[in-house]
């Protein structure tokens, strides 16, 4: 015999050969899905949730850092604008525009005081 004989290959057809089922370990199978089944689903719900609470939790802290930056410009500007009123409405400054802009003081007899008539006290 020569080496040409052993090389060559002779076609195999396994078309028709088929595997019987094993109906015990099918049974196992389909068992121990329905068994891990409910699990494994509450296993999902429950990393859903803490997915969820994680995200909500960083949402908040965002909004809450947002504010805090607000308040935080709005009192500095309630206290530059509360200075100014204070610099605004000090006595010396009120004589020193009033000067400015010609006013003076009134004179005697200039200020009429208005008395409420006796009848409009009690209809109050």
């Amino acid at each position: 015999m020569s080496a040409v004989a052993y090389a060559r290959s002779k076609r195999v057809e396994n078309l028709h050969l088929t595997r019987e089922r094993d109906r015990r370990r099918g049974r196992e199978l389909a068992t121990f899905l329905l068994a891990g089944l409910p699990v494994a689903c509450a296993l999902a719900c429950a990393l859903f949730v803490c997915a969820a609470l994680h995200v909500e939790t960083v949402r908040i802290g965002y909004a809450r850092e947002t504010r805090l930056k607000l308040f935080s410009r709005l009192d500095e500007e309630n206290r530059r604008l509360r200075a100014e009123l204070a610099l605004a409405s000090a006595p010396a400054r009120v004589v020193e525009v009033a000067a400015n802009k010609g006013l003076r003081p009134p004179r005697p007899g200039q200020i009429q005081y208005v008395e409420e008539p006796a009848g409009t006290e009690a209809a109050r």
